[in-house]
Order: C-alpha cells, then structure tokens, then sequence
C-alpha cells in the first residue's frame, strides 16, 4: 500500500511539474484533497520529503537538510532551548518535534553537576588557612564570592 501512495504522489508531482496542470487538478485526478495536492507540491519544491512517517501515518514537518541543519545549529550553540533552536532553525513543528530530530542525531539532554556543598572537614580547612595567613600582604589579593542562580525555574538545569 505504501508503494502505491507514493506513486501517486509521484504522479500528482509529476503532472503539476510537467504535465501543465495545476497542483488542484492533478490531485482531483488521483481523488487528492486540493489543499493535500498543493502541499505535496509546495513541499517537493522546498525540497522536503513528501511521504509520510514509517509507522505513524504523519506528515514530517521537516526534510533531512533542515534536520542537518538543525543538528549543526545544536552543536554550535549546545546550551540553547529546544525553543531557541526551533526559532533558530524555522523548523516547523511543536517543541517536540525538535527533541525528536535531536535525539535521531544521536544528541541527548545532560543534566548540570550539581555543586559540592561545604562538609565541616572543609570549613576547618579554610579556617586554618585564614589563621595561617593572617600576616599576608592582603592588600594585592583579589576576593571572589560564588553566586547560585537557576537558568530555569523548575527541575534541574538541563544542558
């Protein structure tokens, strides 16, 4: 059956290309909804892939250059949102979409380490330090401190 359909398909394309018919009428002649017609020819234009998904019976909102190009966008900037790189791409689709096409490439999401905190052993450690240094020409040292923050405001930090 899926032989079939996709020679249809190949058809339908094949008599807007060629043939002189408009994408409406060449669909009608294979029993095509209009709109379905002209979006198998938009999509064959763009480039995209015109079958559907093996399995799922879906339409794929993206052909393999823009997945590739995704993917590269991805390794370029590793620390964007799938949102970010959906806006980056134009691919279009929901959230997932993007996750999925990622996780094709073999790229999955990593949680941050979490920080050590401070054990006692540690906080004698630094007192020492400070006792042992007391004399020090403090006036040429730098001090920093650490600040926590959270680049999400649920779960933890995905990377």
């Amino acid at each position: 059956m899926a032989h079939h359909d996709r020679c249809i398909r190949e058809r339908v394309i094949a008599l807007a290309e060629n043939g002189g018919l408009s994408a409406s009428t060449a669909g009608e002649l294979y029993g095509f909804p209009m709109s379905t017609a002209r979006e198998l020819l938009r999509k064959y234009w763009r480039g995209q892939q015109v079958g559907r998904r093996k399995g799922t019976g879906l339409w794929r909102v993206s052909g393999p250059a823009q997945d590739d190009a995704l993917v590269a966008e991805d390794e370029r900037k590793p620390f964007f949102s799938a949102s970010d790189l959906k806006a980056a791409t134009r691919i279009p689709g929901q959230k997932d979409t993007i996750i999925s096409r990622l996780r094709a490439a073999g790229l999955r999401v990593r949680l941050a380490a979490v920080k050590e905190l401070l054990t006692d052993e540690h906080e004698l450690y630094l007192f020492g330090f400070a006792e042992s240094n007391v004399d020090c020409k403090w006036d040429i040292v730098v001090f920093t401190d650490e600040y926590t923050f959270n680049s999400a405001n649920y779960g933890p930090v995905s990377v």
